[in-house]
């Protein structure tokens, strides 16, 4: 079995980080690839985060998983006493793989999950200082500079197209809380009827958490929908993630589903 490099990056990849494997009769059987994501904001006890994908044959498995670690040891070479962990991401459907990556020392202790809260109208009190306000969303490069925003405190990014379509939306809202015109919190909630809306990104700057922020401004959006007397919402959170799940304990969120498995190996 061979290992190769593709010449140029392979999918905005740099080429050094994905590998194609193929039998001695040159006869492809898969690829992996790695891609490091620095979490400074939503990890910051483990901000390396380098996450591994392989597509490929059972047989080319091991030859593909062992020279993405290796490459993953190069990667954390430059990052030198620094926490982060190893990951991918895989359907609870697929069980094999979810043995597979048990059984080479990745522990499942991570999962992206759905859940569902309710919120009544009531007061909402911002924080000290700071008023509520939507975000400026008018032309385009106060759009990008939203998703700048958001997409720091996100493993994966939300794209300009996504949110153009958002904003088309009957009960789309993007909302904050700002300070002297900087924003200390911000959410991007969307929905088709008042019912059911996800809540695809809600981010409190660190100096401001633990301090019911991110609680109170979910209530000034359940506030907007004041005719309907409250507003059921969906959302995702990984479960690795303290803030995320304490916020949704505090809400009394029932889970509806496991979206996803993240096996992880840590170190540091």
């Amino acid at each position: 079995m061979r290992l190769s490099h593709p010449n140029a990056p392979y999918q905005g990849i740099p080429a050094e980080d994905v590998f194609f494997a193929a039998s001695d009769e040159y006869v492809q059987l898969g690829l992996g690839y790695i891609i490091i994501n620095l979490q400074e904001e939503t990890y910051p006890e483990r901000p390396v985060q380098l996450y591994v994908d392989i597509k490929a044959q059972p047989s080319s498995r091991n030859l593909l998983l062992g020279a993405l670690l290796g490459r993953a040891e190069q990667i954390r070479a430059a990052y030198p006493q620094v926490k982060g962990r190893i990951y991918t991401q895989i359907a609870p459907s697929q069980f094999d793989l979810v043995t597979y990556y048990n059984q080479n020392g990745f522990a499942a202790s991570d999962a992206r999950e759905e859940h569902m809260f309710f919120l009544q109208t009531g007061a909402a009190q911002p924080p000290m200082g700071c008023e509520f306000a939507s975000v400026p969303l008018q032309s385009a490069q106060e759009q990008y500079d939203f998703l700048y925003r958001l997409n720091r405190y996100r493993m994966t990014p939300i794209t300009h197209d996504f949110l153009t379509l958002q904003m088309q939306q009957p009960y789309f809202l993007a909302l904050g809380y700002y300070r002297a015109g900087h924003p200390i919190a911000e959410m991007l909630l969307t929905g088709t009827s008042a019912d059911t809306c996800a809540l695809i990104m809600l981010y409190v700057q660190r100096d401001m958490r633990r301090k019911g922020v991110a609680r109170s401004l979910l209530q000034s959006g359940a506030n907007l929908f004041g005719e309907r007397g409250g507003i059921n919402i969906l959302t995702q959170v990984y479960t690795a993630n303290a803030p995320q799940m304490g916020l949704m304990r505090s809400l009394s969120s029932n889970k509806r589903k496991i979206i996803a498995v993240l096996p992880n190996i840590e170190f540091g």
